[in-house]
């Protein structure tokens, strides 16, 4: 009777240490996952590879401030770099949420969300739309979070309420909803092309 009372005794004090054990390593998988969250959400598969990078497919982000969904970030697949702090993007969609309402669809074949920042970068085959209004097309984009700026120094081609615009550069300020061409600007209203300049503006 007294052997199988101390059997019973270590039996309880080993499942005490495995329950002990399961709680501290619940508690660091708990930390590893909120940590990871804002660098990577929305998982839902995973491969880590030898050079340290995750590798991930049907990606999204959105990025919020204050309470306020400023913009979400879609990739087919996505691949974080810990040592670069930067996630690389394949086949991306963006909208941006802008004050009023209205959204800015950004589109492109690769990115790259800096992690640190959350600066984007996207190019190829790039896409930029507003409603039904104005559509641009380029082959690299930059997004500088802190500025709300989108901006390019490449050409880009604008089409919209029955003009095409040709253009080197370009700056679309989220906030106050302004779109400004650069320079080497040629225009073209309906077939027929009205002006060139240096410098201009749409909103």
């Amino acid at each position: 009777m007294q052997q199988q009372f101390w059997q019973r005794i270590r039996f309880v004090r080993w499942l005490l240490f495995l329950a002990m054990a399961g709680a501290v390593l619940a508690v660091f998988v708990g930390i590893k996952v909120r940590s990871s969250k804002h660098i990577l959400p929305a998982l839902v598969t995973k491969a880590a590879s030898n050079d340290g990078s995750l590798s991930l497919n049907n990606f999204e982000y959105r990025d919020v401030k204050e309470g306020t969904a400023r913009w979400t970030v879609w990739a087919a697949t996505a691949t974080y770099f810990e040592d670069r702090q930067e996630t690389v993007l394949d086949q991306v969609k963006t909208i941006f949420f802008l004050k009023n309402g209205g959204q800015v669809l950004l589109t492109g074949d690769t990115g790259v969300l800096h992690n640190d920042t959350q600066n984007m970068e996207i190019s190829g085959n790039v896409k930029v739309s507003y409603g039904e209004r104005y559509r641009l097309s380029t082959e690299r984009l930059l997004y500088n979070r802190d500025k709300e700026l989108i901006h390019t120094g490449l050409p880009i081609l604008l089409e919209g309420e029955g003009i095409i615009l040709k253009g080197q550069g370009m700056r679309l300020e989220i906030a106050k909803r302004t779109l400004s061409v650069l320079s080497h600007i040629e225009t073209t209203l309906e077939g027929i092309v009205s002006f060139g300049g240096q410098r201009q503006g749409v909103s």
